[in-house]
Parts: structure tokens; C-alpha cells; sequence
């Protein structure tokens, strides 16, 4: 069975001011902006200090990634 790679995805904190929009399962898939610190996901753009970040693996299940 070939791997079929790994999705970065975040969750919104729930100390940020946008956690009334994070999805039902929490995690979603994220593409880091090259121009401003930001993600974009779950149909918004987030600062990296709103999210926290983790790694989808083959599985579907997600680790997280800790600083």
C-alpha cells in the first residue's frame, strides 16, 4: 500500500477570538501564505498565534504538533 503524503491542517485555540468558527471536528486542512503570517483555511485567513498546528497522517488520524 503506497503512502499518499500528509495534510498540514490547524485547529483554532480556544483563546482566540475566532473559536466560534472552528469546525465540528476542529482540525482542517491549511495552505501557509508566503507573502503574510497567516494560514488560510476553513474558508478565513488566520494569524499563526489563533491556530494550533498538526499533521493528517495516512491514517486520517492527526498529530500535533507542539513548539
Amino acid at each position: 500500500m503506497g503512502s499518499t503524503g500528509q495534510q498540514l491542517v490547524a485547529r483554532i485555540k480556544r483563546s482566540s477570538k475566532y473559536a466560534h468558527q472552528a469546525p465540528p471536528d476542529g482540525w482542517f486542512n491549511v495552505r501557509l501564505n508566503r507573502r503574510y503570517p497567516v494560514v488560510s483555511g476553513n474558508n478565513n485567513a488566520y494569524e499563526l498565534s489563533d491556530v494550533a498546528f498538526g499533521v493528517r497522517l495516512d491514517d486520517g488520524t492527526v498529530m500535533e504538533l507542539k513548539p
